[in-house]
């Protein structure tokens, strides 16, 4: 499901929905507190940042892209939603068995750490170096996009 949210009133974001087409929610934000708490509240032009936050079925924020590009954003999207679902698919296979699916549950496996939060302390490269580092998964034998695609996912842990 995508939803999209402006400061706009809802007569604004219904209108906009329909003369370009737009074929998700647009939600109204009026009083900006949605955005305030997302920390995308540009206080000098009282208005939202571009940003996106890919946000799983369960609530949990697993990518931000502070970087969106209007005339590719929907690509980028689609991408990285390929992207994070190819991760997945790799990490359950590769990793979940010693972290858990969730990447926190290590009971069992000596000196194996919890992901949980990996990606506020790593960025993606980081990621692959300390996965290729314990040996456990070979990952060196891995495509390059494998590798990217495992560290998106494992970031949002």
């Amino acid at each position: 499901m995508i939803l999209a949210i402006s400061f706009r009133p809802p007569d604004f974001n219904k209108d906009l929905c329909e003369k370009e087409s737009i074929a998700y929610q647009l939600l109204s934000d009026e009083d900006r507190a949605v955005i305030k708490r997302y920390g995308v509240h540009d206080a000098q032009n009282n208005c939202a940042q571009r940003v996106t936050f890919f946000v799983d079925k369960d609530g949990v924020v697993r990518a931000i892209d502070r970087h969106v590009n209007p005339l590719t954003h929907g690509k980028d999207l689609v991408q990285l939603v390929k992207e994070w679902l190819r991760g997945k698919q790799l990490y359950d296979g590769a990793c979940a068995r010693c972290h858990g699916a969730d990447g926190g549950d290590t009971q069992g496996y000596p000196n194996i750490e919890s992901l949980k939060g990996i990606g506020n302390r790593h960025n993606e490269k980081e990621i692959i170096q300390l996965t290729a580092s314990t040996g456990i998964v070979d990952i060196d034998a891995w495509s390059e996009e494998a590798r990217q695609a495992l560290a998106k996912y494992v970031k949002g842990l």
